[in-house]
């Protein structure tokens, strides 16, 4: 059952397009109102102009091999960096490079309003880097004036080269000042070593040792300068654990590239500098009791404890080396020299003054390395290709903006649509029924009122009720869809009749149907005069006796069916009621509405008018009430051969179409039963919507006019008889 209730709520791409040209009119309209909206869109949006610049990064770490000059400057250890891409483009888009743009661009900018201008500008900026491995970097900027556009993505350039000539700036100042201290120190511990060793001779009379540890010597050459290296390093580690130690050193630089033979102190000391004058840049800006500067003071402080920790595990580890080599010189120097004290007092004192003599020396060269690096600094960024960009304005795109328009404006009434026969539920057209039952279809009527009213456009969504359709749409001169649509329906009602040589030639139906203002006295009164005009002799009997709509739209007298009923009229030719414009056809009126309908239609009388008439017509049609919430219909249908069950298209649920029979039994008696859909829609599915555009030649509408004054005599005329009557 689900299966078939989606395959029912289906909206085949057919169905979608005949709907589609059927209401063209709301194309138009919704792409009229989309495509002024666009008009407005582009009228009122402030046109945007963009410029595009591209620039290089440097990359300091693998130093300037091309060039003979620069060979000397790649071991600056204070200054190598390298430059992750993604740090440097979020460097370029930072808050800190922007503001001092916005500073640059109004000098009267201070507090939120210069943080609002440096958003603005991060708004508008974007910075992409071309590829994981390459260092060249986009840079495209949108702004309402061309020249405002160039000057802020120039500014931007610029402010970003400043920023790290900055940065290079600070750090060799800091590092030149922890080179002089360092070196000022050493100085005097030289000058003391040097005092104690012409102290020691004198006081000894020793003037030269070579000849007696010249065996001493060659053997402990190479043990000697292992323990020279690993002392060189244990005091660098001790200067630098002391400077740790110090809390008054807390917003000192550390030394780089100390010649510790531990890379990972080494990346946490180049670390510790980097975060450190990154905290001091940020306090320019803001005070100590920002959470952010108190977060970084974290950071350095806990970094600092890691860097210590490292250290002292690093001084233990050369203890140990030096602890193993001291051993072996020991040995050796026992067994080669015949003087040990003295030979091994000046040679720990040489020693001394040798390890600091070569940390001295290599302090001396890197002063000088780094005096040099401050005039031979370069700009972070190369500019390839400079701020440029066309004249016309990249935002808003007119052809975009009206071709969006265009296609939103398709894309609104074929959406509506689709949902409106999705969520339909309800009998569309002849294939819903056919689908959905095996009940004879007998035909379909369209819909007589207004086509593209907003209550027909609403109602399937059950906020409207489509117009009633009443009164007579058929004639002998009328070129309508409905008209034509009775024709057919008449066509097919005489393709089921019974033999004419029988007995019961004609035929009786019953006009049924299960709700009401389903269209059963406009189908039935029109499917009258229909045969009527096509030469049968029709009756038509009013047996709704409880609105009588067919006898109020007829205007009949008020002596009816229920006066023979009643037994006041035996005679019922008495109570007919005739119309000259259709000689073919009787009417037998409701009459007055009775208070006991159902009781006075089970009266055997009911059954003997209508035994009596077959004799005298060809068809009889009779109207009844809605059946299933009245009995008035089951009680005619046991008089009658056939049910005509009428449908309103929009109105029926398609899903109880098989809850429908086509052949009833009611007493014993089967009852076939067709089906008729009413109110359907004239759309370009349908065969009658040529007939709005069909033209009579002028001697067709002149023998028309003459009928149509005829019959309007032959009117006045049986009115005046009726009057005098």
């Amino acid at each position: 059952m689900d299966n078939k209730k989606s395959t029912d709520s289906f909206v085949s791409i057919s169905d979608l397009w005949h709907m589609c040209i059927a209401h063209w009119r709301w194309f138009v309209a919704s792409v009229m109102v989309c495509l002024m909206f666009a008009m407005y869109y582009l009228a009122t949006t402030p046109k945007l102009y963009t410029r595009s610049a591209t620039i290089m990064i440097r990359d300091e770490m693998q130093g300037n091999n091309s060039s003979e000059s620069g060979n000397e400057f790649s071991q600056l250890g204070f200054l190598k960096q390298n430059n992750n891409m993604t740090d440097v483009v979020r460097h370029i888009t930072s808050l800190d490079v922007l503001m001092e743009v916005s500073h640059r661009l109004d000098s009267t900018l201070e507090g939120d309003a210069l943080i609002f201008r440096a958003l603005d500008i991060q708004g508008a900026l974007s910075v992409d880097a071309v590829g994981d491995k390459s260092m060249i970097i986009d840079l495209s900027y949108s702004d309402n004036s061309v020249d405002e556009t160039e000057k802020v993505l120039t500014l931007i350039l610029q402010t970003y080269n400043d920023k790290c000539l900055e940065y290079k700036k600070v750090m060799t100042q800091n590092t030149s000042r922890f080179i002089d201290a360092r070196l000022e120190m050493l100085e005097q511990e030289l000058n003391i070593v040097d005092d104690s060793i012409a102290v020691y001779k004198s006081s000894y009379g020793i003037t030269d040792l070579e000849h007696v540890s010249d065996i001493y010597l060659r053997q402990q050459s190479e043990s000697d300068t292992e323990i020279m290296k690993l002392t060189s390093q244990r005091q660098m580690a001790e200067y630098i654990r002391e400077l740790l130690e110090d809390e008054s050193s807390q917003h000192q630089l550390l030394l780089v590239n100390s010649g510790i033979s531990n890379n990972g102190i080494e990346s946490q000391i180049s670390l510790y500098n980097n975060m450190l004058l990154e905290l001091q840049n940020h306090l320019k800006y803001t005070s100590e009791q920002n959470p952010l500067i108190i977060h970084q003071q974290d950071e350095i402080k806990s970094l600092r404890s890691k860097i210590l920790a490292s250290i002292i595990n690093h001084i233990h580890s050369i203890d140990i080396q030096l602890e193993s080599l001291v051993d072996y010189y020991n040995e050796a120097t026992t067994k080669v020299t015949s003087n040990p004290s003295q030979a091994k007092y000046l040679a720990t004192i040489e020693r001394e003054r040798k390890v600091k003599e070569s940390l001295y020396l290599f302090l001396l060269q890197k002063k000088e390395e780094n005096d040099i690096s401050i005039t031979y600094q370069v700009e972070n960024a190369q500019v390839i290709d400079i701020p440029h960009g066309g004249y016309k304005p990249t935002s808003p795109k007119k052809t975009k903006v009206l071709f969006a328009a265009l296609l939103m404006g398709m894309i609104f009434p074929v959406t509506f649509l689709f949902l409106r026969a999705t969520m339909d539920e309800t009998v569309r057209d002849r294939y819903d029924v056919e689908r959905n039952c095996n009940i004879p279809f007998l035909g379909e009527v369209p819909y007589s009122g207004r086509e593209h009213s907003l209550e027909s456009l609403l109602m399937p969504l059950g906020f409207g009720k489509k117009a009633k359709s009443s009164g007579i749409v058929v004639g002998p001169d009328m070129l309508n869809a409905s008209n034509e649509a009775f024709r057919v329906l008449r066509n097919n009602m005489e393709s089921i009749q019974t033999d004419k040589s029988s007995a019961n030639s004609s035929k009786v139906y019953l006009i049924k149907s299960t709700q009401i203002e389903v269209g059963r006295t406009f189908v039935g009164m029109n499917l009258a005069l229909t045969k009527a005009i096509g030469g049968k002799h029709v009756l038509f009997i009013d047996c709704d006796l409880r609105q009588a709509s067919a006898s109020r739209l007829w205007r009949t007298p008020l002596l009816g069916l229920t006066d023979y009923l009643s037994g006041e009229e035996r005679d019922y030719r008495k109570l007919l009621w005739h119309q000259d414009d259709y000689p073919m056809l009787d009417v037998l009126p409701a009459g007055a509405l009775p208070t006991n309908p159902t009781e006075m239609l089970q009266s055997p009388l009911l059954g003997q008018l209508i035994n009596t008439v077959r004799q005298h017509y060809d068809s009889i049609i009779i109207d009844s009430p809605a059946a299933g919430i009245l009995a008035d219909a089951d009680i005619i249908e046991n008089l009658v051969d056939c049910t005509l069950f009428i449908i309103r298209a929009g109105r029926f649920n398609r899903h109880r179409l098989n809850e429908l029979s086509p052949i009833e039994v009611i007493n014993g008696t089967t009852k076939p039963q067709y089906i008729i859909l009413n109110g359907v829609s004239i759309n370009a599915r349908y065969g009658y919507a040529y007939l709005h555009k069909y033209e009579r030649s002028e001697e067709d509408k002149k023998r028309v006019e003459i009928s149509r004054k005829t019959i309007l005599l032959n009117k006045i005329i049986f009115r005046k008889r009726q009057n005098q009557s």
